[in-house]
């Protein structure tokens, strides 16, 4: 990564990122599509836990299913938003192949 400390434009300015404690909330899933999270554009992060006892298939966006998924999440696992890239605000949905799951979820909000 390559970064300029010297741009053409010295009136930059770059601001913090602070986000406030997670609010959880436990969305029931089945085998039909269920938004685990509404767009928000005050997202900071987000973090998912599988309750069980189905296979949980994620996808950032308003199309998942079993086989169009981004990341599985087995029964009893915790799923983290990467942090390495930019903050995600759209649509988070999921869906079980068979079975129903129970999803505490908690998003953190920027302050």
């Amino acid at each position: 990564m390559l970064v300029n400390l010297n741009p053409p434009n010295p009136a930059i300015n770059i601001a913090e990122d602070i986000r406030g404690a997670k609010t959880p909330v436990t969305v029931s899933v089945t085998n039909a599509l269920t938004v685990a999270l509404a767009a928000n554009a005050s997202r900071a992060c987000y973090a998912i836990y599988n309750a069980g006892p189905a296979t949980v298939y994620l996808r950032e966006g308003t199309v998942v299913s079993s086989t169009l998924y981004e990341v599985v999440i087995p029964s009893g696992f915790y799923y983290k938003e990467e942090f390495s890239s930019a903050r995600y605000t759209g649509q988070v949905s999921v869906i079980t192949a068979s079975g129903t799951a129970s999803l505490p979820v908690s998003e953190g909000l920027l302050n």
